[in-house]
């Protein structure tokens, strides 16, 4: 069971990007994205049907247990996608970086600039000593943005998450605050 963290997402940015807290309202831009049968290929929900759907998905994304962001383009403040940090465990001082953008934006360096600052905000101000993630073996995409970010590969987990179609093996990778460093 996560732990409640004791903040909100605050707002942060990067140098193209504003993050601010994921709300419910943000549903419309959510779904259009998340509809995608390519952006979900690798996550553990289905491409979204409607925006009701969306509505029921933010629910548990803006839970107390989860800090969640909505990445926003700063040259035209349009919404890209979103970036969690959950599975939070004050006692071991650990939680999981998790993020998923819109196919339009891939392949430009977004996810590794969303990583780094979030990694930089969870180990600095949350104090935090290890962030995992995880990902779907098959996601080369994500395994190379984690490599990227510094975290390491640790080993894989057999069917321990639950997709809504089936049960799915998950990599797990790890970094730890002394490995951090930010880069400009």
């Amino acid at each position: 069971m996560s732990d409640v963290f004791e903040i909100e997402a605050p707002a942060l940015q990067t140098e193209r990007l504003h993050l601010r807290k994921l709300k419910a309202d943000d549903a419309p831009q959510i779904f259009e994205y998340a509809s995608d049968s390519e952006v979900a290929r690798y996550t553990l929900w289905p491409p979204h049907k409607n925006e009701a759907f969306t509505r029921g998905f933010l629910k548990y994304f803006t839970a107390p247990t989860v800090l969640s962001w909505a990445l926003l383009l700063k040259e035209n403040q349009q919404l890209i996608g979103m970036a969690l940090l959950h599975s939070f465990d004050r006692h071991h001082a650990k939680a999981e970086i998790s993020f998923n953008l819109a196919r339009k934006v891939w392949r430009r360096g977004i996810a590794f600039e969303i990583g780094q600052l979030l990694l930089g905000f969870a180990f600095q101000n949350l104090k935090l000593n290890r962030i995992e993630a995880t990902c779907m073996p098959e996601n080369q995409g994500s395994k190379r943005v984690l490599q990227k970010l510094g975290l390491r590969y640790e080993g894989t987990t057999r069917k321990s998450h639950r997709g809504y179609d089936s049960f799915h093996d998950m990599e797990l990778h790890a970094i730890l605050k002394n490995e951090f460093s930010p880069t400009k």
